[in-house]
């Protein structure tokens, strides 16, 4: 099951990102309902693995919980040849916190996970491997026009076990806990 956990957005910033989506125009606009921040992105796990991170997750202190404040528009990528337009994440190390707690509790449950630099943010679209010149014009313009955009900070008090489903058109996320002391949403047995 292709999983990750997730800090989960406010409807105000679901919405304020969605006017920059539409300011945009370009590359393939993430759903609304697909945005979030991504702590750490778990990729192919099994049944035995999910139950060990079930048990990981329930396990850690999540208080207190971070600041969260995005900012900055950021390309991933190139201008030339961006792969992603981001919305940034300001640092809070109760965020980093959290992400090295999720991260443990992965690697407890025997999920392999690259090392590498944690780099908070929210993706508002993507690329495919050539970007017309026109997304690159609308691209561009968006830059110079809200590439310093602000939301209020806001503190989540749970992170999300997510499972994403690939098929035709945009992923499927489906909630499968939430953490901590969610137990009205139960896995699904594979």
């Amino acid at each position: 099951m292709r999983s990750f956990v997730a800090i989960e957005l406010p409807e105000a910033h679901v919405e304020a990102i969605e006017r920059l989506q539409q300011a945009l125009g370009a590359g393939r606009i993430v759903q609304p309902e697909n945005l979030h921040l991504t702590l750490a992105f778990l990729d192919e796990i099994d049944a035995g693995q999910l139950e060990a991170l079930d048990e990981g997750l329930r396990a850690i202190d999540w208080a207190p919980g971070p600041e969260v404040v995005l900012a900055g528009l950021e390309i991933f990528g190139s201008a030339a040849r961006p792969e992603a337009l981001v919305l940034g994440v300001q640092a809070d190390p109760n965020l980093d916190r959290w992400h090295r707690a999720v991260m443990g509790a992965a690697r407890l449950a025997e999920i392999d996970l690259p090392r590498r630099r944690f780099r908070p943010h929210v993706t508002l679209s993507r690329f495919g491997k050539r970007a017309s010149p026109g997304d690159l014009l609308r691209l561009g313009r968006l830059m110079a026009a809200e590439g310093a955009v602000k939301l209020p900070a806001f503190t989540p008090e749970q992170v999300a076990l997510i499972q994403s489903t690939l098929g035709h058109g945009p992923p499927r996320h489906d909630v499968l806990m939430r953490y901590p002391d969610e137990k009205s949403v139960q896995f699904a047995k594979t």
